[in-house]
């Protein structure tokens, strides 16, 4: 499945976001293991912005030791706890997954048919939300946009819905 063309920022301080996860993990009294980090590590690494679960596995599919499944769903789940992925429902039946560290604030085009992603920020398009919520006296403290359409390739394939 085709994801966004629109890499993560290069600048994400490494040692920085390992202090952030393992400072959490202790609050939680949990502990940075090998293989959390291995995870974290592999999603720094990936060449996709936005991934599923089952990319992430695939890329320990050669590793030995191996990491499993199990792991992998956990870990993510820790790190969304811990403000380090962010993780969308983008499609019917599955998460995606993107780095929070590093990266501005963004909201999501999503074609239905192939499943590319392409991320937007449109300023107009912020003041507006803001306005909207000062106008009922509704105080936001995050937000996600999601557009669900036909991307300009698959439109051109004729793809209509």
């Amino acid at each position: 499945m085709a994801r966004s063309s629109i890499r993560k920022a290069p600048n994400v301080d490494i040692d920085g976001l390992l202090t952030k996860f393992e400072s959490f993990l202790q609050k939680k009294s949990l502990k940075l293991t090998t293989q959390r980090r291995q995870i974290l590590e592999k999603i720094l690494e990936m060449d996709k912005t936005h991934f599923t679960a089952d990319d992430l596995v695939d890329q320990f599919r050669n590793q030995r030791p191996r990491v499993s499944k199990a792991t992998v769903y956990r870990s993510l789940s820790v790190m969304v706890e811990a403000n380090i992925l962010e993780e969308h429902q983008f499609g019917d039946s599955y998460k995606v997954y993107e780095l929070s560290e590093g990266r501005p604030h963004h909201d999501h085009l999503i074609c239905t048919s192939c499943g590319k992603i392409l991320e937007f920020f449109n300023a107009d398009m912020e003041k507006l939300q803001d306005k909207v919520a000062s106008s009922n006296g509704f105080h936001p403290t995050h937000h996600s946009q999601k557009i669900f359409g036909i991307c300009a390739a698959c439109w051109g394939n004729g793809v209509r819905s």
